[in-house]
């Protein structure tokens, strides 16, 4: 075998071996969080987030990513400490470069702001398995919210792993404003409360909040609506903004986020029974990049 031959093969094992490198240090990696019935004592309605993880663990499926980037965590797993470990082993896996995609559908409620970042005063908060919808002094204080300061300190950690040309978006499929007092079809389901959780002032809460957001955020509503679901044809209740991802034929590797914003927002008109709009926000979505 001659040296040239020799040397062609040695490039040919390099390039496959910088290849598989360059691959691995940019993986598309997903966190998909939903809850349907929580436990009686909360008060919290019946919704179905956890039919959401379903179909858009399908759809990411679809597009590409393995499975063993995806990882799904629902109901009872869904506590605020397994949602922040799940978070915590997100960051740990991540690498450069990654493209990572987080989805959260149950609730979601307004919190007392206590360290005064807010212009409203309240934080938007994610309501865990394990959290309460009304403030209990010495038996629920809010302790299990998951609110946007705590979330925030978890993605900024995200965005140090991924680096500048790693990619973040957070969908919320949640309310953290709705309201019921419309009344309800037997048929219709709705995320969120108009009820805010009151704190008060000597419960102290640390800020983690950055004025620049590092991610796309997107949300299924605006502030001033509410979240109905959506019963699809298999007779089964979903997020609206779940449905309409999951159900989208758009390449998410190859088409820029405003693109694909525009066209999940049309869709989210076409079958919303009530005013809904999508929500979003962040440096990201200025941006002619993809989410994966």
């Amino acid at each position: 075998m001659t040296v040239c031959r020799l040397t062609a093969i040695a490039f040919c094992v390099f390039l496959m071996l910088l290849s598989t490198v360059i691959l691995a240090a940019q993986e598309r990696r997903a966190l998909l969080i939903g809850i349907g019935e929580y436990p009686a004592e909360s008060e919290w309605t019946l919704v179905h987030g956890d039919n959401d993880v379903r179909i858009i663990r399908e759809f990411l499926l679809g597009l590409g990513l393995r499975g063993e980037c995806i990882e799904t965590i629902t109901n009872e797993k869904a506590t605020k400490k397994g949602i922040l470990s799940a978070l915590e082993r997100l960051t740990k896996i991540a690498g450069k470069g990654d493209a990572v995609y987080i989805h959260f559908s149950g609730h979601g409620q307004q919190v007392t702001d206590l360290d005064g970042d807010e212009e409203d005063g309240f934080d938007e908060a994610w309501v865990p398995y394990d959290a309460w919808k009304k403030y209990v002094a010495g038996v629920y204080e809010g302790e299990n919210h998951i609110i946007d300061d705590e979330i925030n300190v978890c993605l900024k950690k995200l965005r140090a792993k991924v680096g500048a040309k790693g990619r973040i978006t957070l969908v919320s499929d949640a309310c953290h404003s709705g309201s019921g007092s419309r009344g309800l079809e037997d048929d219709e389901y709705f995320r969120g409360t108009d009820e805010k959780f009151i704190l008060p002032s000597r419960v102290a809460r640390k800020s983690g909040r950055s004025n620049t957001i590092e991610w796309l955020f997107i949300g299924a509503c605006k502030s001033y609506q509410t979240n109905y679901e959506l019963k699809a044809p298999d007779g089964k209740f979903y997020g609206c903004l779940s449905y309409v991802i999951a159900s989208s034929e758009v390449d998410l590797s190859a088409v820029p986020y405003s693109d694909v914003l525009t066209q999940w927002a049309e869709a989210l008109e076409r079958i919303v029974r009530y005013p809904q709009e999508i929500d979003a926000e962040g440096t990201a979505s200025r941006e002619s990049n993809t989410i994966f």
